[in-house]
């Protein structure tokens, strides 16, 4: 027991605060099929998509992908976290120090993985790709080393841990994250598939990093189930903007489905009877939420994201399920938000397909 400085013995620490609930199986594999489905979405379009890159003069955005290559660059993010250390040091906020400590490790772990994989996975950089064909084998070479990206996965994992020092402020180091992220792409340095792969893997390393070493298994399945919904989006946004509408009448018809669905989930958020003071049935909370984001996925009209969407719909049912008390409590503001914006996501949809389509 420590001694305070006036003699008096000082308090006991507080037990350590108990692990956080395990997410169900099931939800974890659905995430991770929803991950490699949208990655295996991803990487059959992401040539087509470096072609029609070098084919448009993005001469305009090369000093903010310049930039953007500064700030993910490792140089850079040391700084930060080492003038965040020094900062905590200097205010005396252990809390920051923490933080600190904490980004510079997981900067070091994401950087160790990501080294390795690339050059296990050997994928040309977009400069080197010159055709269709999957290029991919194991190379020390210089330029074989596109997946995952190194400054998108570096940036996210130092991102996610600052970030819960800013808890008002935590989209800041994010969207400067996606920022990297998108500049790795229009500079031509990564396909859509590497940046998205450097995002899931230092989101997990970031994670683990956010809490005891000795929960990393836990720590690491959360995090896969949080960004899953991520990856689903980014993908599905590069497949709606890449493919032109091929039947007329079947797309009409699943618009049609799509605003259906948001309106019936948003019936069911709003219906009295499941509006109880104590805070509805879980089944009709769970089922609004899911039929929301149905409607958003079947509107795009592709079967892969159609697919895809059903499998998170089904995690994140099976995560509700598990932790009855995390569902939130009725809103109409809340609620009403959801549904306003599911069905601006299927409009917004509509006028996407096929914006810039791919040869």
């Amino acid at each position: 027991m420590n001694e305070s400085g006036d003699g008096q013995a000082a308090p006991m620490s507080s037990p350590p605060a108990p692990p956080p609930d395990r997410p169900p199986v099931p939800a974890v594999i659905l995430s991770a099929l929803v991950v490699l489905g949208s990655f295996a979405a991803l990487f059959h379009i992401d040539i087509p998509i470096l072609l029609l890159l070098r084919s448009h003069n993005l001469s305009s955005l090369q000093s903010l992908g310049d930039l953007g290559e500064k700030l993910g660059n490792g140089g850079t993010l040391i700084t930060i976290s080492v003038l965040l250390l020094g900062t905590g040091y200097v205010l005396k906020r252990q809390a920051w120090i923490r933080t600190a400590v904490d980004s510079l490790l997981a900067h070091g772990v994401v950087a160790l993985v990501v080294n390795s994989l690339k050059h296990i996975i050997g994928r040309p950089r977009p400069r080197l790709t010159h055709s269709g064909g999957w290029q991919w084998w194991p190379s020390l070479q210089s330029g074989l080393d596109s997946f995952p990206s190194g400054h998108t996965s570096a940036t996210v994992a130092v991102a996610t841990v600052l970030a819960r020092a800013l808890p008002r402020l935590s989209w800041v180091p994010f969207a400067l994250a996606g920022w990297v992220g998108t500049s790795r792409i229009w500079r031509g340095s990564h396909f859509p598939g590497d940046v998205v792969g450097g995002m899931v893997l230092g989101f997990m390393v970031g994670s683990v990093f956010n809490g005891p070493l000795r929960w990393w298994g836990r720590s690491s399945a959360h995090a896969l189930v949080r960004i899953a919904p991520i990856v689903l989006l980014l993908a599905g946004w590069f497949w709606v903007l890449t493919h032109r509408i091929l039947d007329p009448m079947t797309d009409h018809v699943l618009v049609a489905s799509g605003v259906l669905l948001v309106l019936v989930g948003w019936a069911l958020q709003v219906m009295p009877q499941w509006r109880p003071a104590t805070g509805g049935s879980i089944a009709a909370v769970v089922t609004s939420k899911a039929l929301l984001l149905s409607g958003v996925g079947v509107a795009t009209g592709a079967p892969i994201v159609i697919a895809l969407t059903g499998l998170l719909c089904l995690a994140r049912w099976n995560v509700a399920a598990h932790r009855l008390d995390a569902v939130a409590q009725p809103s109409w503001r809340r609620d009403g938000l959801y549904a306003a914006a599911s069905l601006a996501g299927v409009i917004a949809v509509q006028f996407l397909k096929g914006l810039v389509p791919l040869q």
